[in-house]
């Protein structure tokens, strides 16, 4: 037995409660454009148009009956490469990519942040980290041994999945790669993850693994024994198109295999798995036969590439010791939330620096608590703005949430474009826009956020291409 002493960890056996002496094992389960409603889960329990009228994932349900669920939970950034930098440091994607700084000068600003490996390395040398799958930094292409890995992929890319990922990483085992029967990786990087998972509890060592898919981003590939099955299912109004629906059930089935490996390996009850997307769902999915279809992420509206809901809140959920099976929270949380959490749950006495998110390990035991942030607000950006109903497009959005308010500003030749105030808890598909009728709380939540942009140094009208 690992004799590791640890910060309190609640664990609850038969009942009652007691303090476990192991270091925590961490998984991060992110996948690729998973929109909110992409799953048979019902993502918000007093709302039935949450969930797919189409797709099957019982293995994801399963992992959400396992733990807590976020009703809103939120991606950092509105497509890849922000959120996945802001995953590992904990930081606004207004603080990267898009501001006024040269990009040679905040990338090496960057390598030297807290990471969530230097956070758990600092606490106990021991733990491994590892990183598989897409890592997509772009720019100056951090290494993800730059920033404290021990074990990784590489530098790899925006890829598509099978080939893109062999072109990427020579060390890759390529006799694994059969384009037939696994088109976007999927079971190779499960495969993987639980080879590095067995080193580990073999060797005594606790550990940090994200897995981070290729599916369900951009194109569609899937094996064809899961096309088959999915023309035997009844197609929806919202969700309807096969080639998807297999290839989301791909990802399903990797989802499942990775948890039977923890199971093989006895570490269930002593390993955190947060799942998340690192966007919302495309505005759009076009049918087999050429067809454009909207609204696939109602009762969200927009989509990735959007700071609207559609493009930020993703399923989110958290299985681990001592969190109570098929619980739900309405708190708001972020994948910023991450780091933070992790060294709260470890007890690490690091400083982390300036960051924006804050830890939500009170929320995973009583779900109605609340996470309290170095600034009692969330910040979401994005570079290419894409307002849902203006007919003139703008050059970026930017949107902060503090409670359940959210307040959405579009930016255009360098000035502000417009202002928008919904309230998300009642009105989640943002269709009643009450600047006119609550001019004091958008008057101060424009406020905050104007004073935010000013104190990060954030430049809400560059184009980073």
């Amino acid at each position: 037995m690992n004799l590791r002493l640890l910060v309190a960890v609640p664990l609850l056996l038969a009942g009652t409660s007691c303090i476990a002496e192991e270091r925590p094992n961490f998984i991060l389960i992110l996948t690729d454009d998973q929109g909110w409603v992409q799953t048979s889960t019902q993502m918000d329990p007093d709302d039935p148009e949450t969930k797919s009228d189409y797709f099957r994932t019982p293995h994801m349900d399963s992992l959400f009956d396992s733990g807590m669920t976020f009703v809103r939970g939120y991606s950092p950034g509105t497509y890849c490469l922000p959120t996945r930098r802001s995953i590992q440091t904990s930081r606004s994607t207004l603080r990267h990519v898009f501001n006024g700084s040269p990009v040679d000068e905040w990338t090496a600003a960057y390598r030297d942040l807290v990471t969530i490996p230097r956070v758990l390395q600092s606490v106990d040398a021991d733990y491994a980290t590892a990183h598989f799958g897409k890592w997509d930094h772009r720019f100056d292409l951090p290494d993800p041994s730059t920033l404290g890995y021990d074990v990784s992929d590489g530098a790899t890319g925006n890829g598509e999945g099978n080939v893109d990922a062999k072109r990427r990483n020579g060390r890759m085992d390529k006799s694994a790669l059969n384009p037939s029967d696994d088109p976007k990786v999927i079971f190779d990087l499960t495969r993987r993850a639980g080879a590095f998972m067995k080193e580990q509890v073999e060797a005594d060592r606790p550990f940090f693994l994200q897995l981070s898919h290729y599916a369900v981003h951009l194109s569609v590939f899937y094996r064809q024994a899961s096309y088959d099955e999915v023309l035997e299912w009844e197609k929806g109004e919202k969700h309807f198109i096969p080639s998807f629906a297999a290839m989301l059930k791909d990802l399903d089935d990797g989802v499942g295999l990775l948890r039977q490996h923890v199971r093989d390996l006895g570490i269930e009850d002593n390993t955190y798995i947060i799942f998340m997307s690192d966007n919302g769902g495309r505005p759009t999915q076009r049918l087999e036969d050429g067809e454009v279809r909207e609204r696939v992420n109602f009762p969200l509206s927009a989509g990735k590439h959007s700071v609207y809901e559609g493009g930020i809140r993703v399923p989110f959920a958290v299985v681990g010791p001592g969190i109570e099976a098929g619980s739900v929270s309405h708190t708001t949380v972020s994948g910023v939330d991450i780091l933070p959490t992790i060294a709260d749950i470890v007890g690490a006495d690091i400083e982390l620096g300036d960051i924006d998110g804050g830890s939500f390990k009170d929320v995973l035991y009583q779900p109605s608590a609340e996470v309290e942030r170095p600034r009692p607000f969330l910040v979401f950006h994005d570079k290419d703005g894409r307002p849902k109903s203006k007919p003139d497009r703008a050059d970026s959005e930017t949107a902060l949430i503090q409670g359940d308010f959210k307040l959405i500003k579009t930016w255009k030749d360098g000035a502000e474009h417009s202002v928008e105030l919904y309230d998300i808890a009642k009105d989640k598909e943002e269709a009643f826009d009450l600047t006119r009728t609550m001019p004091e709380k958008t008057a101060t939540l424009s406020c905050l956020l104007d004073e935010y942009i000013a104190e990060v140094g954030g430049d809400v009208t560059i184009i980073t291409d």
